[in-house]
């Protein structure tokens, strides 16, 4: 290579068609995936007891069936073999039982070599697919504690584990002869010398005609070795910036050795193979325990293109329609290369194995009566083993139940807890018996005495207020079978979401700090929050009705909740110009948030210029009824009580001294909300014909569900003006919570799931239910004949912040189950990222 040019060794675009790997305590691809996703260093907790060619059969063997392929259909390439026992005789045996040899077999140094040779041969037999793999069973591991990369200021080393990986690459004529499924495609790999390594970046990114921002994510090498090290920052810095327009924060780096180590040749493989999956799954990495740059690269990294998560984010489609592509950005000890890759088109669903393969399991035990139960539960106890697989076990417990009237569900993460979550089964279902209730630990366990088979549902939309920083950025990596629908909302579903809000870019980790005060310019933007409530109201709604296959019998909406409600329920046929519309509403950009022109209007204060602060509206928490408050409001203060949580809890907003007079009459403390926003008070009527035509869009045939508005508390029709006018109202009245569950408790709601962030709506909900029940028992003692409502029900939140995602649908799934909800798990027990082509 010396003194040569960069040369494009790719000419025609190569098909990834499978991907296997396997790790100390990660048996195959999907474990390693969800590890990398997470980004927590793995630990080499469990040396590999296997040789060489065991491990590549292992490896090889899943994705060559996958494919349902034959020996001789493969030729191998293997990484780096320079151990005895590589031998043609084994890797001939990859497939086992394989009646006939490879097509071809040879041995590489290095990735790009093995890419080159791909090419290579490939083009001279279209028919013949390339199978890449190579293994370390490297006798000096060892681990770190922070999952970072070189690049980062603070580094102290990589972790060293044992593992193999492979990839299976072919033609676009294979992949449609063989029925393939196409994971993503290199277009381009262009290589050189490290001396080149800007005009190596160059060229690869001008014969695709990209610019640097059309870059999804990039896959560094960010070897450990400071010279090379250095090599990589400036160069990428250098030449990303030349072809980006002098725009930031385009392009997303990660590096799997920041969960997996430095494993030589095995990071070169997994490198691109995290890249892969990461563009098929639609994400974008997190380097988990990046904090900062070098201080000497500091200045260069913040005028660059480049950002770093600390998790992982969604990414949603281009606006241009194109394309995503991600690169891969790989240095050797003598060569550097720049590769490109590009998402299959189109947005179909792309299944993988996240839920299954997360840390929490769910392992459900059924019985008819009392005593079967604790049996059941006795025995399953006695079959815990140390070393026994959890996964396989929950799974078959899963596959063994049956309609039993009680169940209890325990979650777990280890042989462990789950012995500690049963001994405290064993002890809290007596008592669950014994008292008629339910009982539940702080892991999320579940079991409730009390089950109702046929109990009605209720969704309850939250108001908008909850939204917050990191908002469901893992929905769409556990439940990819929203994504079609999701994204059809709208023209540009990021924005709807407000994907670069919720995920905010850095090259500096973002601190709790920075992170409170985002949040806080979040909340006091009402359209921004209006529009994300809006959006990730139909991302939640969509996987209770398409995963867990439920949907609601009735419904209703907290504040602006019932404008969420409408769209993602179905009720307007183009929900996506609600999104627009809030967007760009004067009324909530301008006249009841922000500069609350209304208000200054009907006050008699002077205008302010556009995005100018001074504080005329504050919204306060307090304790009181409602009538208690009204009463201590003098006539001439401009204070307003706008919702009641509960009976004895409710929230005032208006000129902040006024309230603060009221708050001091009433002997309460008050915690202010932060929320400048004038909706839900008498002042916000002079915004009612333009809320009347914002919310006046065409509707869908009627939908299955009875909606309740916030506004009369009855069902409303579903018609264009019954709606907008409800929401319209809804939006300039207070809010009465506690009529609105009371309404649907009436109707048989025993089941309310919370649709939204936070969990306040289901606390009041249990508040509400609870004191009407003790209210009933003094009734029914005075033998005064009254309606009783039933406190039997169960509360389910599906967000908490703070709380990981998968963690909290596994409480949901527990509740739901025990109290005999019939929702499909199948998510949580199975599920891959290689798909079985027939």
């Amino acid at each position: 290579m010396v003194g040569q040019s960069p040369l494009q060794l790719i000419e025609s675009p190569l098909a990834v068609i499978g991907f296997n790997a396997l790790f100390n305590d990660l048996a195959n691809i999907d474990q390693v995936e969800a590890s990398l996703y997470r980004g927590d260093c793995l630990t080499a907790s469990s040396p590999l007891n296997a040789s060489f060619s065991d491990l590549y059969k292992q490896c090889a063997n899943r994705v060559v069936e996958s494919n349902n392929l034959t020996a001789q259909q493969i030729a191998v390439i293997v990484i780096n073999a320079n151990n005895s026992e590589n031998s043609k005789e084994v890797i001939d045996e990859v497939i086992e039982g394989a009646a006939q040899a490879h097509f071809s077999y040879e041995t590489v140094a290095h990735l790009d070599e093995a890419l080159n040779r791909s090419a290579q041969i490939i083009k001279n037999n279209g028919h013949i697919a390339v199978l890449i793999i190579t293994a370390s069973l490297s006798t000096q591991t060892h681990n770190v504690s922070q999952s970072t990369i070189s690049f980062d200021e603070h580094f102290d080393g990589y972790a060293s584990l044992q593992g193999a990986a492979c990839l299976l690459l072919s033609c676009e004529s294979f992949v449609q002869e063989n029925n393939s499924v196409c994971y993503s495609t290199i277009t381009n790999m262009t290589t050189g010398e490290h001396a080149d390594i800007e005009a190596i970046i160059a060229q690869s990114l001008k014969t695709e005609s990209l610019s640097g921002e059309e870059i999804n994510a990039l896959e560094v090498s960010a070897c450990i070795n400071n010279q090379l090290n250095e090599l990589e920052q400036k160069a990428l810095i250098t030449a990303y910036s030349a072809f980006n327009g002098g725009k930031k924060l385009t392009t997303a780096i990660s590096c799997q050795k920041s969960v997996l180590g430095d494993n030589g040749a095995l990071s070169e493989l997994m490198g691109l193979i995290h890249s892969v999956i990461s563009l098929q799954q639609r994400y974008r990495p997190a380097v988990k325990g990046w904090d900062s740059p070098s201080v000497a690269l500091l200045d260069q990294w913040v005028d660059s293109p480049f950002y770093l998560f600390n998790q992982a984010a969604p990414v949603f489609p281009t606006i241009s329609g194109k394309a995503r592509i991600n690169a891969l950005s790989l240095m050797t000890v003598h060569t550097y290369s720049h590769l490109l890759l590009s998402e299959p088109l189109g947005n179909a669903v792309h299944q993988n194995g996240f839920n299954h393969n997360s840390k929490q399991s769910l392992f459900i035990v059924g019985a008819e009566n009392e005593a079967d139960l604790l049996i059941k539960l006795t025995q399953v106890m006695e079959q815990l083993t140390i070393g026994k697989k959890l996964k396989t076990f929950a799974k078959k417990l899963y596959a063994d139940r049956a309609d039993c009237v009680y169940k209890v569900v325990l979650i777990a993460e280890s042989i462990e807890e789950l012995q500690k979550e049963l001994q405290l089964s064993l002890i809290g279902v007596k008592t669950a018996f014994a008292k008629n209730s339910d009982w539940k630990t702080p892991k999320g366990s579940y079991f409730t005495s009390q089950p109702e088979k046929d109990a009605k549902t209720a969704f309850l939309y939250p108001g908008i207020g909850a939204t917050y920083v990191g908002l469901g950025r893992d929905l769409f990596h556990l439940f990819p079978e929203i994504y079609p629908s999701v994204i059809a909302l709208a023209d540009n579903i990021g924005a709807s979401l407000k994907d670069e809000l919720l995920n905010p870019r850095s090259v500096v980790s973002l601190g709790f700090k920075e992170l409170k005060q985002l949040d806080l310019e979040l909340r006091n933007s009402l359209a921004n929050i209006a529009e994300c409530g809006v959006g990730y109201a139909c991302v939640f709604t969509k996987i209770f009705e398409q995963v867990f296959k439920l949907k609601a019998d009735f419904a209703c909406g907290y504040s602006m909740g019932e404008v969420s409600m409408f769209a993602a329920l179905g009720c307007w046929q183009t929900p996506g110009l609600m999104s627009a519309r809030l967007a760009n509403s004067d009324t909530f950009n301008h006249q009841l948030s922000s500069e609350l022109r209304a208000i200054r209007k009907l006050w008699n204060l002077p205008d302010i210029k556009d995005g100018e602060f001074e504080q005329i509206w504050e919204t306060y928490s307090i304790k009181g009824s409602a009538e208690q408050v009204n009463a201590s409001i003098k006539a001439d203060e401009r204070v307003y009580v706008t919702i009641v949580n509960t009976p004895d809890s409710l929230t005032i907003g208006g000129f902040p001294e006024d309230c603060l007079k009221v708050i001091k009459r009433l002997g309460v403390r008050a915690m202010p909300l932060n929320m400048a926003n004038a909706i839900h008070s008498e002042p916000a009527y002079q915004e009612y014909d333009k809320m009347l035509a914002l919310y006046s869009m065409s509707v869908t045939e009627r939908i299955q569900t009875k909606m309740i508005s916030s506004s009369c508390y009855l069902p409303i029709p579903q018609l264009e003006k019954a709606i907008a006018v409800s929401i319209a109202k809804c939006l300039c009245q207070s809010v009465d919570f506690p009529r609105l569950i009371n309404t649907l408790a009436d109707k048989g709601s025993k089941v309310f799931i919370e649709m939204g962030a936070g969990r306040s709506l289901c606390s009041w909900t249990d508040k509400i239910l609870k004191t009407n029940a003790i209210d009933n028992n003094r009734v029914n003692e005075n033998h005064v004949n009254e309606n009783h409502i039933n406190e039997n029900h169960i509360s389910v939140p599906v967000n908490a912040k703070g709380t990981d995602d998968q963690l909290t649908y596994a409480r949901a799934a527990a509740k739901l189950v025990s109290f005999g909800v019939d929702i499909n798990l199948e998510s949580f027990f199975s599920g891959s990222l290689l798909v079985q082509v027939n």
